[in-house]
């Protein structure tokens, strides 16, 4: 009896961590590639989902909410991407392609979100700072966001290359020290996460899930720590085969108060898994 009464404790403590943690997420992007394993002649197609259920989430990701969006060749070179072409004088307004013969090896597709600020308000949600809003008006912190968004896509069957490890400076970021390409179930994929470039200072918690997994929102198959003392590295045990996504979100003090309470970065990982 002792013991199934300590059962039932820790499982109602386990849930209880889930919502708790779960209710906590923001709505964030990531990139949905068509392909994760192509062919020289082919052309990388992927576009931005936005929500907290991947794979689909809820909507496509606003093209007036990115910044930059592009693709590190094998070799490290940044190459263009943009809308699909859909026919003569059609360009798809949620997808996008690459605009470059492709090589062989690993690229690294990118999107960097604009700041913005968002506001939960007596008269919903809205996009914009506490000096554009009644101070009754606002209910609970207002934040200032960020995301950024990668991909790993391998062309030719050949892994490797300089783009996949390239640490590229975002406000949060996910670097992966080994390609995931050249791994298989059960690996381990060791990883960085880095803030401004930099490891944090504190342990950050890492979430890591499966397409497959759960289309419910925020439910995640695995969570690991990334730990200061390790110069931010964490390990995450490859569960299953197939496309994976690694998310990790980071807050801290606005730097003006009178702006913005917190200042919050979400990033993501996406690559497929043989």
């Amino acid at each position: 009896m002792y013991v199934k009464k300590l059962r039932r404790i820790g499982l109602l403590v386990i849930l209880g961590l889930v919502l708790s943690t779960g209710a906590a997420y923001a709505c964030h992007p990531w990139i949905n590639a068509n392909k994760y394993k192509l062919r020289i002649n082919d052309t990388i197609r992927f576009h931005i989902a936005y929500g907290h259920n991947y794979p689909f989430g809820h909507s496509f990701y606003s093209n007036d909410r990115i910044e930059n969006l592009y693709m590190l060749n094998p070799s490290g070179k940044r190459q263009k991407v943009g809308p699909r072409v859909l026919g003569k004088g059609k360009l798809s307004q949620v997808q996008f392609e690459s605009k470059d013969n492709l090589e062989a090896g690993t690229y690294l597709l990118v999107m960097e979100s604009k700041g913005n600020f968002f506001a939960s308000t007596t008269k919903g949600y809205k996009r914009k700072s506490k000096a554009e809003l009644k101070r009754e008006e606002i209910k609970g912190d207002v934040l200032f966001s960020r995301n950024y968004c990668k991909a790993l896509v391998n062309v030719g069957g050949k892994s490797g290359g300089e783009s996949y490890s390239k640490i590229l400076g975002h406000g949060l970021e996910i670097v992966p020290l080994k390609d995931p390409s050249s791994l298989r179930t059960n690996d381990i994929l060791p990883l960085k996460v880095l803030h401004n470039g930099k490891p944090f200072r504190e342990s950050i918690m890492v979430y890591a899930t499966y397409m497959g997994f759960s289309n419910e929102t925020d439910v995640f198959a695995y969570t690991a720590w990334a730990s200061s003392y390790k110069e931010g590295m964490a390990e995450i045990r490859l569960l299953q085969p197939g496309i994976w996504m690694i998310f990790v979100s980071h807050k801290v003090p606005y730097p003006d108060s009178k702006l913005a309470d917190v200042y919050s970065y979400q990033a993501t990982l996406t690559f497929e898994v043989p």
